[in-house]
């Protein structure tokens, strides 16, 4: 649904070594469809025995920032220890992300430490969904593609990298699930020619 999976190098590690730290990544769905969260990976580094991430899909607050409303959380999957490894995060229940409506990955831990790796240079997540405008950095004038906190999300600031990241839809795009009104007649009007050809043959 939104992301910037493949990884391609994991240069640039975003420390979360503990609750104060909290990195989220706001994305807007578009207008039109309404989509059912399959799951969520992470590209996380020294996640080990005893680390336990949070992560969680949260809402929008209004003011550039994740609101405190936690919309969906994930059971943790089981950690390979030293390395940089794919982690699959699954729902704990089903949610839907509403159309035209903007939402916030979140993370954190509650316990232990591990990275959530970065691309250099750093891919913007695209697809369905869309990062959501950030203020720009500090300092640098770029613009900002995740928020992150050091104070238990008291308060944020904007970063320049977007850490490596999946949200997947359990959904079938409509226009996969759909075929167009047209291509619908296309079909019929096939099937009713090979009942013709079938009927010609029967009858010689």
């Amino acid at each position: 649904m939104i992301g910037n999976l493949p990884q391609t190098n994991d240069n640039i590690p975003s420390g979360i070594s503990s609750s104060n730290i909290v990195v989220a990544i706001p994305f807007i769905l578009p207008a039109g469809n309404n989509y059912s969260l399959g799951n969520v990976i992470l590209r996380l580094g020294d996640y080990e025995t005893g680390d336990n991430p949070l992560v969680q899909i949260r809402q929008d607050n209004g003011t550039d920032n994740p609101g405190s409303t936690v919309l969906a959380s994930f059971t943790n999957p089981t950690p390979q220890g030293t390395g940089n490894f794919g982690y699959t995060f699954t729902p704990t229940s089903p949610f839907t992300f509403n159309a035209s409506t903007k939402y916030w990955l979140y993370v954190t831990t509650t316990s232990g430490s591990f990275s959530w790796r970065v691309n250099q240079p750093s891919i913007t997540p695209t697809e369905i969904a869309t990062l959501s405008s950030m203020p720009v950095v500090s300092g640098t004038g770029e613009t900002g593609l995740q928020r992150f906190s050091t104070n238990g999300g008291a308060t944020f600031t904007s970063g320049s990298m977007a850490p490596s990241f999946q949200i997947n839809t359990a959904d079938i795009p409509p226009s996969v699930a759909t075929p167009e009104p047209g291509a619908i007649a296309a079909l019929s009007l096939f099937g009713l020619g090979l009942l013709g050809v079938k009927g010609r043959r029967n009858e010689g």
